[in-house]
C-alpha cells in the first residue's frame, strides 16, 4: 500500500505543473483562454514550447517547472532502460540472482553477489536464481504469486519458522540464518581441543534463548560429541519451556540441560567456573555485556552479535569474542549450501548404491533427495556435519583418516561417536528405544527403534554397521 501510494505521488507531482498552467490560463488569466487552449499551451510547457508571455505567477511557475519534469522523466526513462538491458544481459548469461527484502539485507546480499546481483525492487524480474528475505508471511504470498512465472529457476526463501529441508518443492529453497550461524559457529569454536584438556568434562552457559538458542543447543549435542564417557552441561538462562516441552526425550541424552529458572546474576560462581559462557540474549544485549563484564571476571565471553560490533565505550570489550551471526547466516556460500548438502546427498547416494543397486550419478542423486523426508534429510545432514568433527579428533590423535589403516581401537572409538551422534539426532525428534511387534528394527509412525540403546549393547551386527559407516565417510570424496 505505502509503495502504491508512493508512486501515485510521483505521478502527481510530474502534472503539477500542468495543473498550474490550466488554472492559470483558464480561471486566472484575464481574459482566460479557453480550457482546450489552456490544456494544449499547459503540454507544450512540458517540451519547451510555450512562447507566449506568462499573464500571472502560476503560469509562470508551469513554464519553469514542466520541462524539469519532463527531463527528470527522460532520465528515469534511460536509467530503466540502462536496467532492463543490464539485467537481460545477465540473465542470457545465466548469471543473474533477483533480490527482494528489505533495504539494509537487500543491499548486504547485492554487495555479495556484486555484478550479478539484481534489485527486484516491488516487481518481478527475469532472473536464473531469486533470493526472497521479506518477512515470512509476505515472503510466501510472494512466491505463490509468482509461482509459475519462476519457471525452473532456483528460489532461495529465508524462513526461521519451519525447516530449512522440509521444502518439498524441486526448485524452492530454504535458509534459516540461526541454524546456519549455530552450525558454522560450533565449527569455528573447535570444542574438541577445549575439551581435552577437560577431560571431555565440561560447563556451557547460554545467557538468551528463542530460536537462535534453540539452533545453538541442537548442534551442539549432535555435533558436541568426543568420547563415550564425556559429560557436557549445558545451563540455560532463558526462556526454554517450549523447547523443553516439545523436545520430549531430552533428558534421555547423556549430556544434561538444565534450565534455569532463576536470573543468571544470582548464579554467578557458575559463570565463573563455566568453560564457555555464550550471549545469545539479542534485546537489550549492551546492557547485559556491561552487568556481566562488572559482575564476573571471565577472560572471554562469547557475544552472537548481530553486526558483528560492540560500542567503543564498553569497558571490558577486550574480554568479548564476537561472533557476526548474522552477517554468517546470510552469506551465499551459506544460503546455496553447496558443499554441506552435496556431502549429504552423496551419503545418502551411498546408501542407495548400497542397499538398492542405483548407480551413483548427479541425477539419480538430485532425485533419491527429493524422495526423503524432511527427518532423513536431516539425518544425512547432521552425519555430514560430525565428519568435521571426526576429522579433527584424527588430526588431534595424529592418526590418518584412512580407512584402510585405522588403527582397530580408534576405529571402535569412531564407532562407539558415531553411534552416540546417530541416538543423539533421533532423541531430538523424539524417538525412544521400542521393540517393534513384526520383528524390524524401528516403527517410524510410533517413532521406536531397538537400537536406541548404549553402544556396549549393540549386537554385534549393529556395531559392525557403525564401523561400516566410519569407513565409508572416511572413503567418500568430499570434493564431488
Amino acid at each position: 500500500m505505502r509503495k502504491a501510494l508512493a508512486k501515485i505521488g510521483k505521478y502527481c507531482l510530474f502534472l503539477i505543473p500542468g495543473a498550474l498552467g490550466v488554472i492559470g490560463l483558464h480561471i486566472l488569466a484575464r481574459p482566460p483562454e479557453l480550457l482546450g487552449d489552456a490544456l494544449y499551451q499547459s503540454l507544450t510547457m512540458y517540451l519547451l514550447d510555450y512562447n507566449g508571455a506568462a499573464p500571472n505567477a502560476l503560469v509562470e511557475i508551469a513554464r519553469w517547472t514542466a520541462p524539469l519534469c519532463t527531463a527528470s522523466g527522460v532520465v528515469l526513462a534511460v536509467v530503466a532502460a540502462r536496467d532492463w538491458l543490464l539485467n537481460y544481459s545477465r540473465y542470457r548469461r545465466g548469471r543473474a540472482v533477483a533480490v527482494y527484502g528489505p533495504a539494509e539485507e537487500k543491499a548486504d546480499m547485492l554487495a555479495q553477489l556484486g555484478r550479478e546481483g539484481v534489485d527486484g525492487k516491488d516487481r518481478f524480474i527475469r532472473a536464473n536464481r531469486y533470493i526472497l528475505l521479506q518477512e515470512e508471511s509476505q515472503v510466501f504470498a510472494f512466491y505463490n504469486r509468482y509461482r509459475q512465472d519462476f519457471g525452473g529457476a532456483d528460489v532461495y526463501v529465508k524462513c526461521s519458522a519451519i525447516p530449512a529441508q522440509a521444502a518439498s518443492a524441486p526448485h524452492l529453497h530454504l535458509f534459516c540464518p540461526e541454524e546456519t550461524a549455530a552450525r558454522t559457529f560450533w565449527k569455528r569454536r573447535d570444542l574438541y581441543a577445549l575439551s581435552r584438556t577437560r577431560e571431555h568434562h565440561m560447563q556451557i552457559v547460554l545467557l538468551g534463548f528463542g530460536k537462535l538458542g534453540e539452533e545453538v543447543l541442537t548442534y551442539a549435542l549432535q555435533g558436541n560429541v568426543f568420547a563415550p564417557d564425556q559429560r557436557i552441561e549445558y545451563h540455560i538462562f532463558g526462556d526454554g519451556a517450549r523447547f523443553r516441552a516439545i523436545h520430549t526425550q531430552l533428558e534421555e541424552i547423556s549430556d544434561p540441560v538444565v534450565f534455569h529458572g532463576e536470573p543468571w546474576y544470582e548464579r554467578l560462581p557458575l559463570l565463573e567456573q563455566a568453560d564457555l559462557v555464550l550471549v545469545l540474549t539479542q534485546e537489550g544485549q549492551l546492557e547485559l555485556l556491561r552487568d556481566l563484564l562488572l559482575a564476573t571476571s571471565r577472560p572471554q565471553i562469547d557475544v552472537f552479535a548481530a553486526d558483528g560490533e560492540t560500542p567503543g565505550l564498553l569497558d571490558g570489550r577486550e574480554r568479548l569474542t564476537l561472533y557476526a551471526w548474522k552477517e554468517e547466516g546470510h552469506r551465499l556460500e551459506n544460503i546455496f549450501g553447496d558443499a554441506l548438502l552435496a556431502r549429504a546427498k552423496q551419503i545418502n547416494m551411498r546408501y542407495e548404491t548400497e542397499y538398492n543397486g542405483v548407480p551413483d550419478n548427479e541425477k539419480n542423486r538430485e532425485e533419491a533427495w527429493q524422495r526423503l523426508d524432511t527427518f532423513t534429510r536431516y539425518s544425512n545432514i547432521s552425519a555430514a556435519d560430525y565428519h568435521d568433527v571426526r576429522l579433527a579428533m584424527l588430526a588431534a590423535m595424529g592418526v590418518r583418516p584412512d580407512p584402510e589403516t585405522l588403527p582397530p581401537e580408534v576405529l571402535e572409538l569412531l564407532a562407539e561417536l558415531e553411534h552416540i551422534r546417530w541416538s543423539r539426532y533421533h532423541r531430538l525428534y523424539n524417538w525412544r528405544w521400542g521393540a517393534p511387534e513384526n520383528g524390524a528394527a524401528k516403527d517410524r509412525a510410533r517413532r521406536i527403534h531397538a537400537d536406541l540403546i548404549p553402544y556396549g549393547e549393540l549386537p554385534p551386527s549393529e556395531k559392525e554397521k557403525n564401523r561400516e559407516t566410519v569407513r565409508m565417510m572416511l572413503s567418500l570424496d568430499w570434493q564431488a
